[in-house]
């Protein structure tokens, strides 16, 4: 009966796949566009393999953690919580119908590569790699691949993320986006958070909407900051009574973590926030960081390419005179989300492992920004002139 039940979830999830990679194939518009397709799938699903088999191997071994929770639990809602083991919440059914860890990569994959489909939808695909074949290797980065197809938080939390921006880029703010953001919330309070202040200060900044509806959602999201807030401290960062003293403390024992855990790790006491959004988005890099593993190396050549990226945007938003004015609502959100996450995320980085896995929770936006700005940004300046 294992075997059986095992057996048909993977059938059913390689059907999925080969449907949709049919489907794109069939509406491949060239043969470069039908390669790239075949590529990334045969990436995305090598890479969650390479997971499985390097399980064993890893420092902090989550999809372990929470396959084993959810064995050992007694009944489905001891596993319910904010962050943590919510994944264990989630997969608890399957693990009593005794699915395997390595058929639950699969789905988690299959979860992941399902955002991957929407997010090709949002940015046209097929112009990516006729015209911007450079942004597109994107898509191809072998680590994206590793940490969004794992048993885990980030292939859930990149699907939302997705269908997040999908509803943004349509406005419609319907219970839809509204099950999103509660989702998200469980599952990474603080992302919930910088998502919530980016769609909010993109509204306001967006003459579309009137001073009474930026009035009403003003105090809308001020009445769900002040009730998700403490309830965040107490599930999420385990701490009952929010005060100064209380969130140093906890500052504190992030350092002492950072210190006693991983290979790569960042004193968060010795260094800037500065210098530690730096190591989020280009470290490990070759010649000024001592490689020490296999994963740092291939990063390390990953982070090449994110420098040459940055490079050329930004001599590309100079050259064309880069104004927030003729960003459309989508981009505006898309930008000030990721770099409210940038932050966030360096002011509490404390190991180049952890930052390279917070990438996927900002990445897609920045690249969604770019790979579409300029085409939006005719259209808006042909609006206002």
């Amino acid at each position: 009966m294992i075997v059986f039940l095992n057996s048909i979830l993977v059938f059913v999830l390689i059907y999925y796949v080969q449907k949709n990679v049919q489907e794109l194939w069939c509406n491949a518009v060239s043969k470069n566009e039908k390669v790239f397709y075949i590529v990334f799938t045969l990436v995305h699903f090598a890479m969650s393999l390479a997971f499985v088999l390097l399980l064993d191997t890893l420092p902090n071994n989550d999809p372990e953690k929470y396959y084993n929770a959810a064995v050992a639990a007694d009944n489905w809602w001891e596993l319910f919580s904010v962050g943590g083991f919510v994944v264990s919440f989630l997969i608890y059914p399957l693990v009593k119908l005794k699915i395997t860890i390595e058929v639950l990569f699969l789905l988690f994959a299959t979860i992941s590569f399902k955002g991957f489909l929407e997010y090709f939808k949002l940015i046209s695909l097929e112009k990516i790699v006729k015209k911007k074949l450079l942004l597109g290797v994107f898509f191809l980065i072998p680590s994206i691949h590793f940490w969004t197809g794992f048993l885990g938080k980030e292939a859930l939390l990149f699907l939302l993320m997705v269908f997040i921006l999908k509803k943004v880029k349509h406005q419609f703010f319907d219970w839809v986006l509204v099950v999103c953001f509660a989702l998200v919330f469980i599952i990474r309070p603080h992302v919930f958070f910088m998502l919530l202040l980016g769609l909010l200060v993109s509204i306001l900044f967006d003459t579309n909407f009137s001073k009474k509806i930026k009035l009403k959602i003003v105090l809308i999201v001020s009445c769900i900051t002040l009730v998700l807030i403490p309830v965040a401290f107490k599930y999420f960062l385990k701490i009952d009574t929010v005060n100064l003293a209380a969130i140093q403390e906890f500052f504190y024992g992030l350092a002492e973590h950072g210190e006693a855990n991983g290979n790569s790790k960042i004193d968060i006491l010795d260094t800037s926030i500065i210098s530690r959004i730096f190591y989020l988005l280009f470290m490990p890099l070759p010649f000024l960081y001592s490689i020490k593993n296999s994963f740092q190396l291939v990063t390390s050549i990953e982070n090449l390419y994110y420098v040459v990226i940055c490079g050329l945007i930004i001599k590309k938003l100079i050259k064309n005179k880069f104004k927030i004015s003729v960003l459309s609502f989508d981009h505006k959100f898309a930008l000030l989300s990721s770099i409210f996450l940038i932050v966030l995320f360096g002011s509490y980085l404390y190991n180049l492992g952890l930052g390279n896995r917070m990438r996927i929770m900002f990445f897609p936006y920045i690249f969604y920004f770019l790979i579409t700005y300029k085409k939006t940004r005719a259209l808006n300046e042909k609006e206002i002139n």
